[in-house]
């Protein structure tokens, strides 16, 4: 009987020291997370690449081709791995504050792909995959629902401030019909080719908004998990290639090396804008500068999507 007495005390005890972190105070929130998209839309261009799976047949003595299939490619860059640490004030028994750092990996997506075919022999290959890595800060605020059962359930709202950034896209190449070995060397009536290049985004603003639940594991610490949804969409900024390795094909056989340093500027780098104009330094346009970066139009892309946020909460 003192036996049971005393364990009563002692989870009573436990109890109520738990519930206590649950008042006013700081507490520190170490959270992993993973996202799934939610709204797929179609990929913007690689460059001059559209957002297509395209296969296709060559007539070796035209050079005609013959569209086999040709589908959209849709998707997000919402879809990714988290980690995050959040720091946070509670007020009372029902509101707090909260401020978020996130660092953020999404999955890799297929931007762009050719395939092109004589025959039964594949002669062109092209595959781009892009990736974006992001840190993030989230200032919030959360609403509680107070009682004093172990089960607390809770709700947030608040903003989401990308503070650093970048897509990166790998695009592999092996073209043995000249269409794009002659864009890189008038030359080159083959090449294989690997390319990186960089995005960086201009500076935006999202939506955050969360539901989930403290269940207190001892003195001052509570597992907590909750499933989140973010509305961010981010546009581009600046492009810049990063790595270039192509090995081309003469017509006699010969082969020549190309690097990054030999891509012109306006290659390496280029500025995005909103409205491209007569002005703009666009190839084909009068005044064209291949010594000065080039423009092209701002795409967008989505790192918004719908997660679960798992991790423990640590009264301070």
């Amino acid at each position: 009987m003192k036996k049971l007495l005393l364990a009563a005390i002692l989870l009573a005890g436990t109890s109520v020291a738990s519930f206590a972190q649950e008042g006013r105070g700081f507490y520190l929130k170490p959270t992993g997370s993973y996202f799934i998209k939610v709204t797929p839309v179609e990929f913007p261009n690689v460059g001059p690449l559209q957002p297509r799976d395209i296969s296709f047949s060559i007539n070796p003595n035209t050079g005609a081709r013959t569209t086999i299939s040709e589908e959209a490619i849709t998707g997000s860059f919402g879809q990714g791995w988290r980690a995050g640490l959040n720091g946070g004030f509670r007020f009372n028994s029902v509101v707090a504050f909260e401020m978020g750092v996130n660092f953020y990996r999404s999955e890799k997506n297929t931007m762009a792909k050719q395939a092109g075919f004589v025959a039964s022999n594949q002669v062109l290959g092209l595959k781009a995959v892009g990736q974006v890595t992001a840190l993030d800060v989230t200032p919030t605020l959360v609403f509680h629902l107070p009682t004093e059962n172990k089960f607390r359930p809770y709700l947030k709202m608040g903003a989401v401030l990308p503070v650093y950034g970048f897509m990166e896209i790998n695009t592999t190449i092996d073209d043995r019909t000249g269409a794009i070995a002659s864009t890189i060397n008038p030359n080159f009536v083959a090449v294989q080719a690997t390319r990186t290049e960089r995005i960086k985004p201009k500076p935006t603003l999202g939506f955050i908004g969360a539901a989930g639940f403290n269940y207190p594991i001892g003195n001052n610490i509570s597992f907590f998990s909750e499933i989140e949804y973010r509305n961010v969409s981010v546009n581009s900024d600046s492009k810049e290639i990063k790595a270039f390795n192509a090995v081309g094909t003469l017509a006699n056989g010969s082969t020549v090396n190309v690097g990054l340093s030999d891509l012109p500027t306006a290659v390496r780098e280029v500025n995005y804008e909103k409205r491209l104009t007569a002005s703009s330094n666009v190839a084909g346009h009068a005044g064209y500068d291949p010594n000065k970066p080039s423009d092209d139009l701002r795409s967008y892309i989505s790192i918004g999507g719908l997660g679960l946020n798992v991790g423990i909460k640590i009264g301070l």
